[in-house]
C-alpha cells in the first residue's frame, strides 16, 4: 500500500468517525423496508452499486461507521476479486481508542479476501484458519454450532450471520473485534490455526497458542527497544527471534540486559547467538530483586555455560546505579510487563571471540 493510498485511508477513517459522530445519516435511505427489518439482503442490482446499497443496509443495522467507510472508500474492501467483511457496530467502535493509522490494520484483520456465506463458515472443520487482508494474518474458527446457528471467529461471536450478500462479496455483523492493538500497531492476540484443518486436541491447542502468545509478547519488546535507543540489539534479537522462540517454547519470563551499542558489526551466527543469549535470563529479575543479591551471586543465562555475575553497586544504590558483569545498569526497568523485565547496560557484556572490553 502507497503512501498517498494510506494517505487517502486515513483521511478517509478519520471523515468516517466525524459523520458517524455527527452526522446519523449520510446516504439518504430510498426505502422505508430498509429500517422496518434487519434481514439478510440478497440484491440483485449491478455489482457497481454495492457500496451504495452495503451501506444503506449496514446503517439501518447499526454499523454506521463500516457503512460510511464503504461508502468512501470501497476500494478497502474489494481490493480482490472476492471478499468477506465481518462489521463490528458502532457501540462497539466507539470504544477503541486508537488512532486512525492503526484502525486500518483493525479494520483489514476483518476482511477475508474469499466470499464465506454463514454455511460455507459451518461447513469448514473448527480451528480452520482464514487469511485476512491485514498482513496476511490469520482468524480461526474457534467455535461452531450449526443447529443452533451459533458461530464465533477469534472467540467472537457472529451476531448477524449473512447480513449481506451481493455478488462476490459477504458481509456478517459480529458483537466485538477480532483483535487488541494493546501496546503496539499489531495483532497481540493470535488465532489457533489447525494445520490439516480438523479439531486439535486440548493440549495441542493450548501449546501452539502459548507458542503464539511467547512470540507476539517477544515482537512487542523487539519494537519497544528498537524505538527506545537500542536498535542494534534490538535488530538482531529480531533476526534470532524464531529460533530462539523454538528453542525454549515454555520460557515464560525472561530478563534481558540491552546495550545501547554492540561493537561488533559482523560475527558468524553462532557467535551472534551466544552473544544474544548472555544477554538474556530466563526469569524475571526486576532491579529492586537484583539489588538485593549480594555481590558474587550469579544468575544463569540462555546461553549454556554463562552466567552473569552480581558485581556490586557503583556509586548509592538509591541513584539506581549498578553493575553486572563490570557493566552498570543505566536504565533499570526500562520495560517491564507480566513476563518481561529489560535493563538498559551502559556496554555490551565480554564474551570471547564477540565483545571484549
Amino acid at each position: 500500500m502507497g503512501r498517498k493510498t494510506e494517505f487517502f485511508i486515513v483521511f478517509t477513517i478519520i471523515l468516517a468517525v466525524i459523520t458517524t459522530v455527527f452526522l446519523p445519516v449520510i446516504i439518504t435511505t430510498t426505502s422505508v423496508g430498509y429500517h422496518r427489518h434487519h434481514l439478510p439482503t440478497h440484491p440483485e442490482d449491478p455489482p457497481l452499486d454495492f457500496p451504495t446499497n452495503a451501506s444503506r443496509f449496514l446503517q439501518s443495522n447499526g454499523f454506521n461507521f463500516i457503512a460510511n467507510l464503504i461508502h468512501v472508500s470501497p476500494e478497502l474492501f474489494l481490493s480482490t476479486p472476492e471478499s468477506t467483511i465481518f462489521a463490528i457496530p458502532d457501540s462497539v467502535m466507539s470504544n477503541i481508542s486508537i488512532p486512525p493509522y492503526m484502525t486500518i490494520g483493525l479494520i483489514t484483520y476483518h476482511i477475508s479476501p474469499n466470499k464465506l456465506t454463514i454455511q460455507d463458515l459451518f461447513q469448514k472443520p473448527l480451528n480452520t484458519c482464514l487469511t485476512t487482508m491485514f498482513q496476511q494474518q490469520k482468524i480461526s474458527i474457534t467455535k461452531k454450532d450449526e443447529k443452533n446457528q451459533l458461530l464465533e471467529i477469534n472467540n467472537v461471536l457472529v451476531t448477524k450471520p449473512d447480513l449481506f450478500i451481493h455478488g462476490s462479496v459477504a458481509i456478517h455483523g459480529v458483537n466485538g473485534p477480532f483483535a487488541s492493538f494493546k501496546f503496539h500497531p499489531e495483532i497481540n492476540e493470535l488465532p489457533v490455526c489447525s494445520m490439516n484443518q480438523s479439531r486439535l486436541s486440548n493440549s495441542t491447542v493450548d501449546a501452539n497458542l502459548d507458542f503464539m502468545k511467547i512470540k507476539a509478547e517477544w515482537k512487542m519488546v523487539v519494537k519497544f527497544l528498537s524505538s527506545s535507543g537500542f536498535t542494534p540489539f534490538a535488530f538482531w534479537l529480531y533476526n534470532l527471534l524464531d529460533e530462539i522462540v523454538k528453542d525454549h517454547p515454555h520460557l515464560h519470563s525472561m530478563t534481558i540486559f540491552a546495550p545501547p551499542i554492540i561493537e561488533v558489526m559482523e560475527i558468524p551466527a553462532p557467535a551472534k547467538h551466544k552473544f544474544l543469549r548472555s544477554h538474556m535470563v530466563p526469569k524475571k529479575h526486576s532491579f529492586k530483586h537484583l539489588a538485593s543479591m549480594p555481590r558474587g551471586a550469579s544468575i544463569l543465562t540462555l546461553c549454556p555455560g554463562k552466567e552473569i555475575d552480581i558485581t556490586g553497586t557503583v556509586g548509592n544504590l538509591s541513584d539506581g546505579l549498578f553493575s553486572v558483569n563490570g557493566v552498570e545498569i543505566t536504565s533499570p526497568d526500562l520495560l517491564s510487563s507480566r513476563s518481561f523485565v529489560v535493563h538498559g547496560i551502559a556496554r555490551a557484556f565480554a564474551i570471547d571471540g564477540v565483545v571484549k572490553v
